[in-house]
């Protein structure tokens, strides 16, 4: 039941044997304008050169660039990790992999039909197994312009899963993407159709002129 009023300097460190309160921010030495900060209820922050770099919001989400969250046209929802930024340096994402080998950075995909974290159930054919989205704002929202899609293409079993590929644009004057292409689980390629034919490896649907 200690209270100090002002600075107050200790030359070694500081143990506490329960919590520490802090009422908004955590202030590094000689470089006040690098912080940790609690702007908000159920909300974390970190700052340097004085601007916002990252914050975890009241529902989770981690975002880079922007204090506040932004839906997305295919979810309708706000994504969980964000990254905004002014001109296109700081709005690139890359990974690299450093390795005398064939071995090489990647993005990874996945879904089971479990209901919590770490499931294993097995998924159905149809089910989606992930998406590339490509938006852009009419003025007012995010509207989807193309998406590459991935889905179950018949029936999982041990060591089997079967997979396609779906490419798809929105065309001028809609604000639904439609399926253009398909790879199927056969390695059939349909344009324009999504019924390739079993007899050729390649089906052209319509003209193409």
């Amino acid at each position: 039941n200690v209270s100090i009023a002002g600075v107050t300097t200790f030359t070694g460190y500081i143990e506490a044997s329960s919590d520490v309160y802090i009422s908004d921010k955590i202030i590094h030495a000689g470089d006040a304008n690098t912080q940790i900060r609690f702007p908000a209820a159920d909300t974390i922050s970190m700052e340097t050169s004085g601007s916002e770099r990252l914050r975890v919001d009241s529902n989770g989400r981690i975002l880079q660039g922007s204090s506040t969250g932004r839906n997305t046209a295919l979810m309708a929802a706000q994504a969980t990790y964000q990254l905004e930024g002014v001109g296109s340096n700081a709005s690139n994402f890359s990974i690299f992999c450093n390795s005398n080998g064939t071995a090489a950075g990647g993005i990874e995909f996945g879904k089971t039909r479990g209901t919590s974290t770490g499931g294993t159930t097995v998924v159905a054919s149809g089910d989606d197994l992930g998406h590339i989205s490509f938006e852009g704002s009419d003025g007012s929202a995010q509207r989807v312009a193309a998406r590459i899609n991935v889905q179950v293409d018949g029936t999982p079993g041990s060591s089997d899963m079967p997979g396609r590929i779906r490419f798809l644009t929105t065309p001028d004057g809609s604000a639904s993407e439609v399926e253009r292409m398909r790879i199927d689980s056969a390695g059939r390629v349909s344009i324009g159709d999504n019924n390739a034919q079993t007899v050729y490896p390649f089906y052209v649907a319509k003209d193409l002129d």
